[in-house]
């Protein structure tokens, strides 16, 4: 009897082993605070805060911290009608086709929040590309011609150049916005 009972009690221990690990790993896989575990959830009304969030895996690129300082004030400048703050945080070509009348017009009555940095990965031209989503709200005459509605949902591909991080110039295609 003695001649099973230890290859019986570790094979027993191997697979309670086996299934706390799995346990454990299931568990810290949803643990975590909000920003990092699962994107933030769309709020029933308004925009939500105007904090930059970063995902768990954006947080683990080097340049999380300037990618999540940049776009904090670039966000900060459209929520504050600051053209001056948010020329700042934009390439000069970007900056130079939205001159202030057009900006201020475009984003009079803008509000941007729930803003969560999803993805950080290299550029092919040694930049970045930065996964960002927000929820937008605006006057239904301020909102893009294509989606007529007070509450958007962007998902967006930022490129970003230099040190610190400036926003470049997007191309069609750049940007996936719902209503929400």
């Amino acid at each position: 009897m003695t001649r099973w009972a230890t290859p019986a009690v570790a094979l027993l221990l191997g697979a309670l082993l086996v299934a706390g690990g799995a346990t454990a790993l299931a568990t810290r896989a949803t643990a975590g605070p909000a920003p990092l575990a699962a994107p933030p959830s769309v709020p029933a009304e308004g925009v939500g805060s105007g904090e930059v969030q970063l995902s768990a895996d954006a947080a683990q690129h080097p340049a999380a911290d300037s990618v999540r300082a940049q776009l904090q004030r670039h966000y900060d400048a459209i929520n504050e009608r600051d053209y001056a703050g948010w020329r700042t945080t934009v390439v000069p070509a970007r900056a130079e086709a939205l001159p202030e009348d057009d900006w201020q017009d475009a984003y009079a009555t803008t509000r941007d929040g729930t803003i969560r940095v999803d993805r950080i990965d290299a550029d092919v031209d040694g930049g970045l590309l930065v996964r960002v989503r927000f929820v937008s709200a605006q006057a239904l005459q301020d909102a893009p011609a294509d989606l007529q509605a007070e509450r958007i949902c962007w998902r967006s591909t930022l490129p970003m150049r230099g040190v610190p991080p400036l926003i470049d110039v997007t191309g069609g295609g750049s940007s996936a916005p719902e209503e929400c």
